[in-house]
């Protein structure tokens, strides 16, 4: 599956996966990513997700959840 987020279908695939996560995930819930340390806390009543960065900063992330027309702190 293209997850290139520079193209069309990549980004729209991503953006599918990523609010298929967020459902998964309760109000205030967090999602920890393993292979950075980012942390995301996720606010589905004023979709919202705060990133902690890890490590390694997952800057495509944030690009894929403004894709999603949430907020990012």
């Amino acid at each position: 599956m293209n997850f290139d987020l520079d193209t069309k279908d990549g980004m729209k695939n991503a953006v599918a996966w990523t609010e298929n996560m967020f459902s998964l995930i309760k109000e205030g819930g967090a999602w920890a990513i393993p292979r950075s340390g980012t942390v995301v806390r996720v606010s589905h009543e004023d979709k919202t997700a705060t990133i902690a960065d890890g490590l390694y900063p997952e800057h495509c992330l944030r690009r894929v959840i403004k894709a999603m027309g949430w907020n990012v702190k």
